[in-house]
């Protein structure tokens, strides 16, 4: 669940919160780092509950039995789509899901007002017309909980309110946690069972990146911004974003400095986190200037990997 690019942006985050400190802090960096990276599987688990605690509002709150003398075959059928799902019965029953919902960071039974504007739009969907006009077979209500997710995350402007409200870092986060939700449903559809995905590949290197890229950072800061206004001695800082200043001396801490990541791999990304948070001109500009610095340092052999650094 967890990638590099996402430990990359979290130190950057951290990082750009410590301008205009007087003092470096760098081990509380550091801790505080690390404690958003394990954040992303409680926030794993917040968006997942949602399935279940969603079914339960339905159940409670809008069975057609309760509101109608004799509702229709499509009234219960709609309701079965939701509060019988096969995959939500299943994932209700993870150990994992069971014990956040025994002690919630965020509780879904106190947003009723979001999860009834929520159903109403699902009810609206052309997804959810085309679930109930035939058989609730396991695929369709498989398919119809993924489309949930996806809905969720992608275009209810409740849902998305409510978790940036909820958690401040939930812009970085979605995107892999949504991809995990779908890996999740995909060997569901395979297997029939619920494989809550790991959050590290590997956890020591991963916190380890982390790590490094704070304590030198902290270390090697004065030499290298020395080296970046080298190479950009007419862009003081009313020209140059401090966002874009930031990135590219991260970028070239890791390329003088992390000898087992390859140059290729630090420039990839350093140029896509500039176009997710800087401006519309940046990435070329930061692209551009790392790329004059490159040259320079690797005809003076300034740069030395090793390992896996060599790759590409």
């Amino acid at each position: 669940m967890i990638n590099r690019r996402l430990i990359r942006i979290k130190a950057f985050q951290a990082l750009f919160g410590e301008y205009g400190q007087e003092q470096s802090r760098p081990s509380i960096v550091v801790n505080q780092v690390q404690k958003s990276i394990h954040g992303l599987g409680t926030n794993f688990l917040a968006v997942l509950s949602f399935g279940p605690e969603f079914c339960h509002f339905i159940s409670s709150e809008h069975n057609p039995s309760e509101f109608k003398f004799k509702p229709t075959e499509t009234d219960i059928k709609s309701f079965q789509l939701f509060t019988e799902n096969v995959f939500f019965k299943d994932l209700e029953e993870e150990k994992k899901i069971s014990t956040y919902r025994a002690r919630p960071t965020l509780d879904w039974q106190q947003e009723k007002d979001i999860m009834f504007l929520i159903y109403k739009e699902l009810k609206k969907t052309t997804e959810y017309e085309e679930a109930i006009s035939g058989e609730l077979t396991p695929k369709v209500q498989t398919d119809f909980a993924l489309f949930i997710y996806k809905y969720l995350m992608l275009h209810s402007v409740e849902f998305e309110q409510l978790m940036e409200d909820k958690n401040i870092v939930w812009y970085d986060e979605k995107i892999p946690i949504l991809k995990s939700v779908e890996g999740l449903l995909s060997e569901y559809e395979k297997s029939s069972a619920i494989v809550l995905p790991e959050l590290f590949k590997n956890e020591d290197e991963d916190l380890q990146l982390s790590e490094d890229l704070i304590l030198k950072y902290f270390e090697f800061r004065t030499e290298l911004e020395e080296g970046l206004q080298e190479f950009t001695p007419g862009w003081d800082s009313e020209r140059m974003t401090k966002i874009d200043h930031l990135l590219m001396i991260m970028a070239l801490l890791e390329f003088k400095h992390m000898p087992m990541i390859p140059v290729k791999v630090t420039l990839n990304e350093y140029i896509e986190i500039a176009k997710m948070y800087s401006t519309p001109k940046s990435s070329k500009f930061v692209n551009g200037t790392l790329d004059k610095i490159l040259k320079d340092w690797n005809s003076k052999d300034l740069i030395k990997k090793k390992g896996r650094g060599l790759i590409g």
